[in-house]
């Protein structure tokens, strides 16, 4: 037969203290753990009947191992609001939560996100009508879905590059990039790439990278266009070899320094290396593809520059043959008027004709 176990006053001292530094019960089993803090005993063990033996001569029930316990939210503090209203343009509420409360576990069903939601609800609507954009363009599962007005373009678009648009103070350099950008996320080449990222991670870095290069760029051809998507595509690709790197040279430092394991770091270390040269070429080929983009820009732009100035020429000269028929023109009206008074001077009488000494033909052509 079992012989029955009793608590200590040490024992029981540890059980009153979690007790009572807890505005809720605590459950059965962090009292027993908190009596043997050594130990691995739940409520069936002689020792678990210890413990709720002592608590029911003290009147005192333990939460059940099953019974929910609500977790309660802490309401949002000055500086939280702030942050709130200042990010909720740019950032969905679940980014926002995960931001403010520091966990990256946070889903859209904690109450932490519902949270941020009832505040934002609070808000200026002129601020808020942009979350509605955002959450509707944003991945719901379903696949990639680019933005779908300007305001949503603007909105990626300053998600991703730090000096952005000021979308009250648009220029209409600033309106026709947004517009012509929102044209290159509806694309099929693009839709297709995106989607084949399976992480939100990926997906983010893969459009951030592409907005960062083209979102200044409305003058793009089709194939640059497309050269931009492999570029944003081999962005990916190497963070992905980077990250795998990491895990290969985490994986070696743990790897037990014995003849079995000797091997396996061996094997370990060619790996690094081959990864290391696929990461370094796959540098290149964006370095290389970004210079090409450069390049045959640039001359794309040199060279309507050039034709620009041709037609600039055009109209200088168009200007200056202006300005001389203008002349001929002001010449002929002041030979005109010239002509008109030598008439006057004819009518006079022959006598005050020979006072000038002057014939019609030698008064106008000299």
């Amino acid at each position: 037969m079992n012989e029955e176990v009793f608590l200590n006053d040490e024992q029981k001292m540890a059980v009153l203290k979690l007790w009572n530094e807890n505005e809720e019960p605590p459950s059965l089993i962090d009292l027993i753990k908190q009596a043997y803090p050594d130990k691995n005993y739940d409520g069936r063990t002689k020792y678990g009947k210890a413990v709720s033996k002592f608590l029911r001569e003290r009147n005192l029930n333990a939460r059940k191992s099953h019974e929910y316990q609500k977790k309660e939210v802490p309401e949002l503090t000055e500086d939280q609001k702030s942050y709130v209203a200042n990010h909720c343009a740019l950032m969905k509420p679940l980014e926002i939560a995960r931001a403010i409360f520091q966990n990256k576990e946070l889903t859209n069903l904690n109450n932490e996100v519902n949270l941020i939601r009832d505040y934002i609800k609070t808000l200026d609507p002129r601020v808020t009508h942009i979350i509605a954009e955002n959450e509707d363009s944003a991945n719901d599962g379903t696949g990639y879905k680019p933005p779908k007005s300007l305001n949503a373009a603007i909105q990626r678009i300053n998600k991703y590059v730090p000096t952005g648009y000021d979308k009250d103070k648009l220029t209409p350099a600033q309106r026709k990039c947004a517009e012509v950008l929102l044209g290159y996320l509806h694309t099929f080449r693009y839709s297709h790439q995106i989607n084949t990222y399976t992480s939100e991670q990926d997906q983010n870095l893969f459009e951030s990278s592409f907005i960062r290069y083209t979102h200044d760029k409305p003058d793009l051809t089709q194939e640059e266009v497309d050269q931009y998507i492999v570029l944003a595509t081999e962005v990916v690709i190497s963070s992905s070899i980077q990250a795998n790197i990491v895990r290969l040279q985490e994986l070696l430092d743990d790897i037990a320094d014995d003849t079995e394991g000797r091997r396996i770091s061996m094997s370990l270390v060619e790996s690094i290396s081959s990864a290391r040269t696929e990461y370094n070429q796959c540098v290149n080929r964006q370095q290389k593809l970004l210079n090409d983009l450069k390049i045959k820009r640039s001359e794309r732009i040199s060279k309507q520059v050039k034709e620009n100035a041709s037609i600039l020429n055009l109209v200088e000269a168009w200007k200056d043959e202006e300005s001389r028929m203008k002349m001929i023109k002001l010449a002929n009206m002041r030979k005109q008027i010239v002509e008109k008074e030598i008439e006057n001077l004819s009518s006079m009488d022959e006598l005050k004709s020979r006072i000038f000494g002057l014939s019609k033909e030698e008064a106008l052509n000299g």
